[in-house]
């Protein structure tokens, strides 16, 4: 757990089915390839087809850190839940809701990584999908981490550096999805928040996107 006592929140809301972990591991916005990265100048691109939307998140493992990579799930029915590793909330990819978190890597020194991986395929199912970052053990602030977020989907991919964090920044809004002609719309939002004893980087990312989820304390295993 973080000494630093903020607190870290898990929800989870109306499912048709409870989620269980699987075996499987402006203008028009462009069409994403391998080797776009999405910048304040571009800052969206489109993911077409079916198939799985995959975000990876890496970090160096020489600064020790324990960083959670997770989403903000919101579906058209009005259910959503969070994916993180934090409340063991890994989601499913076959099942409701549809997004599943592979790992949950403390150190950095996974060379995969953690990765979140989105059913395409119920793309429908979503109104919109939030990644996220934070810091939970290990580190003050995002500066020196080296952390990079990776877009990839059958259609093509995208990254996102995370290199420009502010003073203290423990947690990072790094793109929001929703769904679009064809696809998914994914724009590049990197947006930095601190996380306080009252309120986690999850609820302040919440407030700010709209989800409306209710939080509460929690702490990983």
């Amino acid at each position: 757990m973080s000494n630093d006592n903020r607190p870290r929140g898990t929800i989870r809301l109306k499912p048709t089915a409870g989620p269980e972990r699987t075996a499987a591991r402006e203008m028009r916005p462009p069409s994403a390839h391998s080797d776009t990265v999405l910048t304040k100048t571009v800052p969206q691109a489109s993911i077409a087809g079916r198939g799985v939307l995959q975000v990876n998140l890496n970090w160096s493992a020489a600064t020790e850190a324990d960083l959670d990579l997770g989403c903000l799930v919101a579906c058209a029915d009005g259910s959503g839940v969070a994916v993180q590793p934090l409340g063991n909330a890994f989601g499913s990819l076959s099942q409701w809701p549809y997004v599943e978190l592979d790992q949950d890597d403390r150190t950095g020194a996974s060379s995969d990584g953690e990765t979140l991986r989105v059913n395409l395929d119920r793309r429908e199912h979503f109104r919109q999908l939030l990644f996220y970052v934070y810091v939970y053990e290990g580190a003050v602030d995002f500066r020196r981490l080296g952390a990079t977020a990776t877009v990839t989907a059958p259609a093509g991919g995208f990254r996102i550096a995370l290199d420009d964090s502010p003073d203290g920044a423990t947690g990072c809004a790094i793109a929001l999805a929703s769904p679009g002609p064809g696809g998914l719309t994914v724009r590049r939002e990197v947006c930095w928040y601190t996380g306080t004893r009252r309120s986690s980087v999850q609820e302040l990312m919440d407030r700010a996107y709209g989800f409306g989820f209710p939080w509460v304390w929690g702490t990983k295993d």
